[in-house]
């Protein structure tokens, strides 16, 4: 029962502290001026109202899509770094997906094709990549 109960503090420590850096980081979002905004998602390769979608959504992009890349045998590096356009449109809709609870879910028990054709919002690019299999040098 004691172990439980730790797990459980720490699992509800761990999203009060996702929570609060989701708050934080929109506050400091909604203090940029207009043209700092533009800025900030221009270097980031996104728009503002992405930029800020990127920011509410805590693990999908940074956690989910990586962890589903490598299931798939994908580069994440790799592709960051030879397809950045690509790299960046994977990120934006993973972060505007409703599905990441789910997805979570599913890739905590190495399920990586569930999802692919029913819920995953990238699932038709992951499988175009998966079939090219670009890998790093």
């Amino acid at each position: 029962m004691r172990n439980v109960m730790s797990d459980l503090v720490l699992w509800l420590s761990r999203r009060g502290r996702q929570t609060l850096n989701r708050w934080r980081a929109a506050e400091e979002l909604a203090a940029c001026p207009a043209g700092e905004l533009r800025r900030i998602a221009a270097e980031v390769g996104v728009s503002g109202a992405d930029l800020r979608q990127l920011c509410q959504n805590p693990v999908g992009p940074s956690e989910l899509l990586p962890q589903r890349l490598n299931l798939l045998g994908l580069d994440a590096n790799y592709l960051q770094q030879e397809m950045p356009l690509m790299f960046r449109d994977l990120v934006r809709v993973c972060a505007n997906c409703q599905a990441s609870r789910r997805c979570g879910r599913d890739l905590a028990h190495g399920d990586v094709e569930t999802g692919m054709d029913t819920y995953c919002l990238n699932g038709a690019t992951l499988d175009a990549l998966a079939l090219n299999r670009p890998r790093s040098s």
